[in-house]
This record gives structure tokens, C-alpha cells and sequence, in this order.
């Protein structure tokens, strides 16, 4: 009989040690969701919310791609280079070798752009045909003379978070003097009605889709630059685009050696300015 009762007690004793461990795993296995969770999150955030950035620029600006590269790192945030068209592909485009995964496309024939309008809309084409042939869900694209805040991942939390889930374009940086709209969802995102400039925009994946079917059936022979397509676009509601405001990107030129101005909007908190980049003679 007592032996019995050790025996019953011994079980007892596994039991809820073996009910403990299980308790302890499950707590930590909730525990340890929760951190694979937001790490995964702010990792996206190291890319600004979205899934991949490109910066376009071709290969004979190597001064840019210094400066882009400098800006990013310094920022710890994660980006590739794109190789842009130039004007020389598109007066010489026998002498064009189409790099891999690109897509082939014929010569344009319009005669009411430059040669660098064109080549500027084909990069353009060109990165949006990644985008959609990679699927990524969303993409930023930056120029390759720009300048960003200082806290751009901070504030970019909060903006992307808050973008409706039918937003097909959203401008970091723009140059327009359009009264802007402002929205309900977030204090710094705008309806845009006539964006201008695209040395910072966003696409969504189903906002490319969209622009690349438009693009698509306008070369070879555009009629207008890239950027004023995406202001018709725009304007008749066609893209569902916003506009950060003020501007978390700026455009900047070479006025120096080592030294950069902007040329439209001066960023309050400039990591030009941190690098001590930016020439305060030439500030707006």
C-alpha cells in the first residue's frame, strides 16, 4: 500500500514537472514570436518600409553613385544600383548590349524629346519592368543627386504604416508649387493632384502593374517625359498618389568638390549637412 502511494506520488511529481515544461515552452515560444515579429518589422524598416530600393545611374557618373553610396550607408539602409540609359544608348542603340533580365525593347522614334528625356523614360520603364518581373510588393526608387533627412527611417514608419491599402504612388521629395490636400489617416501625406519631379517616389505593386501597362503602350514613341506621364496619370485619379510634405528627399547639384546645394527645397534636418556635404552659402 505505501508502495504504492510513493509509486502515484513519483507520477505525480513528472507530471507537473512535465506540465511545467510545457507551460515554459509555450510561453517562450510566444515570447520568442513576438520577437521574430518585430525584428522582421524594423528590419523592413531599415528599407524604409519597403521591400527594395533601386537607384538608377549610369555608369560613367561615378561621382553620384560615391555620393549615393556615402548617404545610404551612413544611413544603414540597404539599396542597389540600377543601370540607367543614356542618351548615347538611345542615339546609338546598335551599340546597346541589353544587360541581364532586361527587357528588350525597340528603339524609340519619338521626335519630340531629347535624347535625354528618352533615355530618362526608359530607365524608368526599366525599372518599373523589374519591379513587376520581381514582384515585390514595394519599391522606392531614388535619383542618384539627392539628399535625405537625417530621421527618414524614423518618420517613414509612421507614413507607411498609415497609406491606405489602394495607394498606388507616394512622392518623398517633390518640386510643386501645388496647394496640397491633406489627408485624415496621417499629418505629413497629402493627396497629390500635379506632382512633380521623380528623384524620390514609391510604387506599390499594383501601382507598377498599372503604370507599366500605360508605359508599355507609349513606346516606342513617347510623347511626353516620364514625369509629366505620371502627372496626367495622377491628376484624373488613374494612379492613387500621395505626397509627404515637407519633403523627407530634396535634389541636390554639384557645386564643388566635395560640396552639394539643393536646388528646389532645403531639408531641415539634411544628412548632407551631418557629412558636412551640404554648402550652407548656397542653402534655399
Amino acid at each position: 500500500m505505501f508502495r504504492q502511494l510513493l509509486r502515484v506520488l513519483r507520477r505525480a511529481r513528472i507530471l507537473v514537472f512535465l506540465s511545467l515544461i510545457a507551460a515554459l515552452v509555450i510561453l517562450a515560444s510566444y515570447m520568442f514570436a513576438g520577437f521574430i515579429d518585430e525584428a522582421a518589422k524594423s528590419a523592413k524598416f531599415i528599407e524604409l518600409g519597403f521591400d527594395h530600393i533601386f537607384v538608377p545611374s549610369a555608369r560613367p557618373h561615378i561621382d553620384r553613385r560615391q555620393l549615393m553610396s556615402r548617404i545610404l550607408r551612413y544611413q544603414g539602409i540597404p539599396f542597389g544600383f540600377f543601370p540607367a540609359t543614356t542618351a548615347y544608348d538611345i542615339d546609338h542603340p546598335e551599340a546597346y548590349s541589353f544587360w541581364l533580365g532586361e527587357e528588350h525593347w525597340t528603339p524609340p522614334k519619338s521626335f519630340l524629346l531629347s535624347a535625354t528625356a528618352l533615355a530618362s523614360f526608359r530607365t524608368h520603364m526599366n525599372v518599373i519592368n523589374d519591379i513587376v518581373r520581381l514582384e515585390h510588393a514595394s519599391t522606392l526608387v531614388l535619383g542618384d543627386q539627392i539628399d535625405i533627412a537625417a530621421d527618414i527611417k524614423q518618420q517613414m514608419r509612421t507614413v507607411v504604416e498609415s497609406l491606405p491599402a489602394t495607394w498606388d504612388i507616394l512622392y518623398l521629395g517633390h518640386c510643386s508649387n501645388e496647394t496640397l490636400r491633406p489627408t485624415t489617416f496621417h499629418s505629413q501625406i497629402y493627396v497629390a493632384a500635379d506632382p512633380k519631379c521623380v528623384f524620390a517616389y514609391a510604387l506599390s505593386r499594383a501601382g507598377a502593374r498599372r503604370l507599366k501597362r500605360v508605359l508599355d503602350n507609349m513606346w516606342p514613341a513617347p510623347q511626353k517625359t516620364f514625369e509629366d506621364v505620371l502627372s496626367d496619370m495622377v491628376m484624373p485619379l488613374f494612379l492613387e498618389a500621395y505626397v509627404v510634405d515637407p519633403p523627407l528627399v530634396a535634389h541636390v547639384e554639384k557645386i564643388s568638390d566635395g560640396l552639394y546645394s539643393p536646388t528646389y527645397y532645403t531639408l531641415g534636418n539634411s544628412t548632407l549637412d551631418k557629412l558636412g556635404l551640404l554648402s550652407r552659402k548656397h542653402m534655399r
